[in-house]
């Protein structure tokens, strides 16, 4: 399992345990439980403590990793692009067509089944994905999943994301989105704008454009489902391929969006990280025959732009 490695620093002399566990990096009383429960799960200086123990600045506490395993889960023979990984966490590729978990309907078709077989491989429990940020079943790119709670409780929310689609329309100009998702009716998943809905908040930044299409990035301010799907609709413009928001097209399959990357610091180490998904075969074939066809377009028309950085919220 390996243990991650604190040096208690001269803030937190004479603080307990579970004082510096708990407000220095977030540990719940019940991982310190389980902590507990373990002959090696807290180390001080390399002898087992307790924790009500008190710590002095200059040791080196070492907390066991956890591998929670609480439900079984069908190892899948699926092969799924991993763009990173460490003893904490890993960011999967995820393609279309797949949920991110398992349900009723998807029992062994998820990218949880892929994980489960991944785990096994590597000599571990088939344990559940602690998916952070989930993708609808056809929307494809990073999946950022946490190999324990506590990897999970301090990343929740603490990452930005940046979303890549093809829209109908030629939209010219970056913008910002503001419309609260509404959904009328529990039983259809679709969702509209709507005053009586949750607040909702979408930014966008032109790529590209040409032959009646665009090419966009987006960064969103809060994470409502189908946000970006709901939002472009509103507008005008509308994802290709979108059956929900728009229309089945003859140039993709699914709606043609794709979460391109990831930015986070490592809960362990305090690294920033970027992990980005290139765009997956479908999406660069309905890119190359729009706005890649299109008399107008940039240089070096046949591969999408490497990165666009929107500006950030003041």
């Amino acid at each position: 399992m390996g243990h991650y490695a604190y040096r208690i620093e001269a803030a937190y002399d004479g603080a307990t345990v579970a004082g510096y566990l708990k407000s220095r990096y977030g540990y719940s009383t019940r991982t310190l439980v389980k902590l507990k429960q373990q002959p090696d799960g807290l180390l001080q200086n390399g002898a087992h403590t307790r924790t009500v123990d008190i710590l002095r600045a200059g040791d080196l506490l070492e907390v066991l990793r956890l591998e929670e395993t609480d439900r079984p889960i069908l190892p899948s023979r699926r092969k799924v692009e991993i763009l990173y990984e460490d003893g904490d966490l890993l960011v999967y590729n995820k393609p279309p067509d797949m949920p991110v978990h398992t349900s009723c309907g998807h029992a062994q078709d998820t990218l949880e089944n892929v994980h489960a077989a991944h785990c096994l491989q590597n000599g571990q429990a088939a344990g559940r994905l602690r998916a952070l940020n989930r993708l609808d079943r056809d929307t494809s790119g990073c999946v950022l999943a946490a190999k324990n709670q506590w990897v999970a409780s301090r990343l929740a929310g603490q990452f930005e994301k940046a979303y890549r689609a093809l829209v109908v329309g030629e939209v010219r100009y970056d913008g910002r989105i503001e419309g609260r998702i509404w959904r009328p009716d529990p039983i259809d998943l679709r969702r509209t704008v709507d005053e009586r809905g949750q607040a909702a908040y979408t930014e966008y930044g032109v790529l590209r454009h040409g032959n009646g299409h665009a090419y966009l990035q987006f960064r969103l301010l809060t994470g409502r489902t189908h946000q970006i799907r709901v939002h472009m609709a509103h507008i005008g413009y509308p994802v290709l391929g979108d059956p929900l928001y728009g229309e089945p097209s003859p140039l993709i399959g699914r709606q043609a969006l794709h979460c391109w990357s990831l930015d986070f610091l490592h809960p362990a180490s305090g690294e920033r990280l970027r992990v980005t998904a290139p765009l997956p075969e479908d999406m660069q074939q309905a890119y190359n025959r729009t706005i890649g066809a299109s008399p107008a377009r940039k240089e070096n028309p046949e591969s999408p732009p490497a990165d666009l950085e929107l500006e950030r919220e003041k």
